[in-house]
């Protein structure tokens, strides 16, 4: 028994389609989607189109639940502010209304059975909050806390966008990274493999982590064809240079902004010229999550 997991796929084509490829080499049982399918790369449509060809199995991302109250009463704050959320505003304007509606039913967590081997349970970030991920770096009991009412020995998560194979807590902790966005320096497309193995009388999950690459020159040419770049300014090109760099940018900038003054929050290309100046990889506003 093989299964395969893709989280983050964040819209980006050409990097779900080499991961499309790998598989047919690895050949699963089934694949599972952990979440963040749209928004911060182009392609939103195209992947959800191809995902429902394939017809997995997905639980929701936190990009994923926000793009699909845009435009409705479930909208809250801050995700009302156009200006300053304007990615997740475009991606929300211009996907299709068939693929609103498959993100608005997507359940937040899935269980797996494999008799005899340990159930899994499918998060995107954390079980009680999806924008919270969990981190290699984060203590014993941060984690328990997180994790407080799972009852199955082994969690597949996702939204960090960094892979992870860690077992603490009684746990065992997986994570494939990003698909579209990887955040571990490797602008490669990166999943998960789960093989159900037998050792010495004991079964378990055997990860194998894949990395594959794509043409990265597609990248540019689709931000601008799209109207994409137009639309959101610099804050699509810091989600471009992420693509092209597999370096945390995105987020690395979305959490900086939080403390600062009002005049910078609410002019993004402003801000993001001035946290360029001064962050970047070995200079993280937040090593602590990013290195």
């Amino acid at each position: 028994m093989r299964l395969a997991f893709l989280a983050d796929i964040h819209g980006n084509l050409p990097a779900l389609e080499a991961v499309l490829c790998d598989l047919r080499k690895f050949a699963p049982d089934q694949v599972y989607l952990l979440g963040d399918l749209v928004n911060r790369c182009p392609w939103n449509n195209e992947v959800m189109d191809l995902l429902a060809d394939q017809n997995w199995p997905s639980i929701v991302g936190n990009h994923d639940l926000v793009v699909g109250r845009i435009g409705t009463p479930q909208n809250m704050p801050p995700f009302t502010d156009r200006q300053r959320y304007r990615s997740l505003w475009w991606t929300a304007l211009t996907l299709h209304d068939r693929h609103l509606q498959t993100l608005r039913r997507l359940p937040a967590a899935r269980r797996i059975d494999v008799r005899p081997f340990p159930p899994l349970r499918l998060i995107h970030g954390s079980p009680h909050n999806m924008f919270l991920g969990l981190y290699q770096e984060m203590n014993e009991a941060t984690i328990t806390t997180l994790l407080e009412g799972v009852a199955e020995p082994v969690v597949v998560c996702a939204h960090t966008h960094r892979t992870m194979a860690r077992r603490t807590g009684g746990w065992t902790i997986f994570n494939g990274g990003s698909v579209g966005l990887p955040y571990n320096g490797a602008p490669q497309a990166q999943y998960l493999l789960l093989d159900a193995v037998v050792e010495r009388g004991i079964h378990r999950w055997a990860p194998i982590f894949r990395r594959v690459s794509y043409d990265l020159s597609l990248l540019r040419p689709a931000y601008e064809a799209s109207g994409m770049l137009a639309a959101t300014g610099a804050i699509g090109e810091l989600h471009l240079l992420t693509a092209e760099t597999g370096q945390p940018y995105s987020s690395d900038f979305g959490i900086w902004l939080r403390s600062q003054p009002d005049d910078v929050r609410n002019d993004l290309d402003k801000a993001v010229t001035l946290y360029l100046e001064k962050h970047r990889p070995g200079a993280w506003a937040f090593s602590l999550m990013f290195g």
